[in-house]
């Protein structure tokens, strides 16, 4: 998992994001440069989104369970609490008819640049010059970090793809095992990062879906103002015993310049 910026600024707290990198100069022995003014385009403010998971394991179980057992239940309450905010990171966290946000706006929450979207025609399918347009669409000050992220299915329809007409090229993308053993996946050189948040590419789909997208993690922030708390107590009534996680916390992209989506037509 590749992890965005950590923070944990007050609620309500304005903090100002620029829109400009500033530019080095050539001058002359003994001039001077352009003062160039940092440009405050917008502020971004986090509120306290409560995020809580509680499960129960009756006294009977608590009592027979070895340790490990005990433990790996703690470990499943704070599994559930991850992946609840990996998907709003993506996502977003709304209500049921998607009208409020209830949790951190997600990174597709966000309207892409002009031109930093490609899209994939309804009665088409991907190319190589699907990921070609893509990454000529991402900015240059912002390739170096930007990775991709799809489903596993998603990436799975580039592994026979080749940067040659009928197969006679190099293959775009690529699955390497490090020392760990662990599989890491490019495509054209770049990571990608996998996650099951995302819908998976399909011949034909009902409304305008984004596959898959570039986007630079550094770029949202996660913002925990009380990381997340790990309670246990015993229910009066039932015995059951009960473990509680909760955390406040909110998140925002901070640049969206690094974002390339990627969209299937309908």
């Amino acid at each position: 998992r590749r992890s965005s910026d950590l923070t944990a600024f007050s609620v309500g707290m304005n903090i100002p994001t620029s829109s400009v990198k500033p530019v080095a100069t050539w001058v002359a022995e003994g001039a001077s440069s352009d003062r160039q003014k940092k440009e405050v385009k917008t502020a971004i403010t986090f509120t306290h989104f409560k995020l809580r998971c509680e499960i129960a394991m009756t006294m009977e179980s608590s009592v027979m369970a070895i340790s490990a057992f005990e433990a790996k239940f703690v470990d499943n309450v704070v599994e559930a609490m991850v992946k609840t905010t990996e998907d709003a990171i993506i996502n977003g966290a709304w209500n049921a008819g998607k009208t409020a946000l209830v949790g951190p706006k997600g990174i597709l929450d966000e309207t892409v640049a002009t031109g930093q979207n490609v899209d994939v025609a309804a009665a088409a399918g991907f190319t190589y010059q699907t990921l070609v347009k893509a990454e000529a669409a991402l900015p240059l000050a912002y390739e170096n970090d930007a990775v991709w992220f799809m489903t596993k299915k998603t990436f799975m329809e580039f592994i026979g793809m080749t940067d040659g007409v009928a197969g006679a090229g190099q293959p775009i993308a690529r699955v390497n095992y490090g020392i760990g053993g662990r599989p890491e996946r490019t495509l054209l050189g770049r990571q990608v990062i996998l996650n099951d948040y995302m819908a998976s590419y399909a011949a034909t789909v009902t409304n305008d879906t984004v596959v898959a997208f570039l986007f630079n993690p550094a770029d949202y922030v996660l913002n925990t103002n009380y990381n997340m708390g790990i309670q246990k107590k015993q229910d009066w009534d039932t015995e059951d015993l009960l473990t509680k996680a909760v955390m406040a916390v909110d998140g925002k992209v901070i640049d969206k310049n690094s974002l390339v989506t990627v969209t299937k037509k309908a």
